[in-house]
């Protein structure tokens, strides 16, 4: 069940306030109270639509250890740890960062610059390689230190809408890849074999693309 964000509950809270207060309104009101009462009304439920923060702003210390993986990529004997982070070679990361770095998605006008395009990159290879409880927004931008609209920021939409940079990666063939399709309980037939990697039971589902089904 989705949570409800605090804004709605708010609105739903104020709504439920004005009914109870049209219940037991005298019937007797004036016009003028009347239409007085609910411009009232409508101006509250206006700030509370568009009021963008409804606490203040409380400053969220923040600390990573991510860029660890940039000492790692140094020393070729570190370069397994490099790829148990990242999940790919310092070398094919740092081809990746000048294939994108100049990138107009990359470039902004604003009072704040972006993140350097390594750390972006660094940010969702090793979200992308993570799963599990441990991979939620909260959790990788608290291991990035950075703030839960930036880990999500750093994804760039753009993946989706364009499928790499401006279709270059778009008729790619020869490629595999999978995910592992969780079920909700273990399988009463040889349920052991369904047991995955990642702690539960599973079936693994590879999607491939080769000459042979384009």
């Amino acid at each position: 069940m989705p949570v409800e964000s605090e804004r709605n509950n708010l609105l739903q809270a104020y709504l439920t306030a004005m009914l109870i207060e049209e219940i037991f309104t005298e019937d007797h009101e004036d016009l003028e109270a009347a239409f007085q009462r609910t411009q009232q009304d409508l101006n509250i439920i206006l700030a509370i639509l568009e009021t963008r923060y409804m606490h203040p702003r409380i400053h969220v210390p923040k600390s990573t250890h991510l860029n660890i993986a940039f000492a790692y990529a140094q020393e070729p004997a570190h370069h397994p740890r490099f790829v148990n982070m990242i999940r790919m070679e310092p070398q094919s990361f740092a081809m990746l960062v000048q294939l994108i770095q100049n990138h107009t998605i990359f470039q902004s006008n604003g009072r704040r610059p972006q993140a350097p395009v390594e750390w972006q990159l660094l940010i969702t290879l090793y979200r992308l390689g993570h799963y599990g409880n441990g991979a939620s927004v909260m959790d990788i931008a608290r291991q990035a230190g950075c703030s839960e609209g930036t880990e999500t920021e750093v994804e760039k939409i753009w993946v989706e809408q364009h499928v790499g940079l401006g279709g270059l990666w778009r008729e790619g063939w020869v490629m595999y890849d999978g995910t592992i399709i969780v079920l909700f309980e273990k399988p009463g037939l040889d349920g052991e074999a369904y047991y995955t990697r990642k702690g539960n039971y599973g079936l693994n589902l590879q999607v491939g693309n080769v000459p042979s089904n384009l």
